[in-house]
């Protein structure tokens, strides 16, 4: 599974699976390279569309869990195990999906790291490890 390496002068370095990266930055309506920068006077607009992609993000995920709860009020006891016990084989998938951690949440380092490289007024690189 390859590595991506993000990296700025103002910050350390973080890495991320290449899967997860090419799903913010189709979130965010940005090309993947193997290689690649965002120059320090575009990193405003692109902290702008990861914080959309994010809020969006959190809003689906609050909209799945409170169609979940209203299942959960008004069915039946019946249909109450049944959705319980589904949930519970649901959750056992997850647990070995990358999904069991939402996109919002795995966009929090490159957003801490694209705000701090606004304050130093410094590039970010990324470049792709073990192919």
């Amino acid at each position: 599974m390859a590595l991506v390496q993000f990296s700025c002068v103002a910050t350390g370095p973080f890495i991320a699976f290449r899967e997860t990266v090419e799903r913010i930055f189709k979130a965010i309506g940005e090309p993947f390279h193997e290689k690649g920068g965002f120059m320090a006077e575009d990193l405003p607009d692109v902290l702008r569309r990861l914080d959309e992609a994010a809020a969006a993000d959190k809003a689906k995920a609050a909209q799945l869990e409170a169609e979940r709860e209203k299942r959960l009020r008004e069915g039946s006891y019946e249909n109450e195990i049944r959705m319980l016990e589904a949930e519970r084989e649901d959750e056992e998938k997850k647990k070995n999906r990358e999904d069991s951690i939402r996109l919002y949440q795995r966009m929090v380092p490159l957003q801490d790291m694209i705000r701090r490289a606004i304050r130093h007024k410094k590039p970010i690189m990324w470049t792709t490890l073990g192919h």
